[in-house]
């Protein structure tokens, strides 16, 4: 895929579907923003860092599983949150020029 004619064709959008497609895409950014920020605070502390940093093991079957865990699941979700962000806005700005 060449992605000069991606972003060539998302330019020349027509001006009556760039009405209606603007304050959607910042409806979008706006909700999953939120949904980011909501995962993050979902999230629970660690302190796994600074205890390896000490030099204590952090070798437990919790430890062992982490691509399993909740924690995981809610990093993964916020990096998917904000990555569709940045894509999000991109498209904006272009459909917005």
């Amino acid at each position: 895929m060449n992605i000069g004619y991606i972003l060539g064709a998302i330019a020349n959008v027509p001006y009556e579907v760039s009405q209606w497609l603007e304050p959607l895409l910042m409806i979008l950014m706006v909700v999953v923003g939120v949904l980011g920020v909501v995962f993050i605070l979902m999230q629970k502390g660690t302190n796994d860092n600074i205890g390896s940093l000490a030099g204590s093991e952090t070798d437990t079957y919790a430890g062992k599983n982490k691509s399993r865990s909740r924690e995981s699941v809610l990093k993964k979700l916020t990096v998917v949150c904000f990555v569709l962000i940045m894509v999000l806005a991109v498209v904006f700005f272009i459909i917005k020029r």
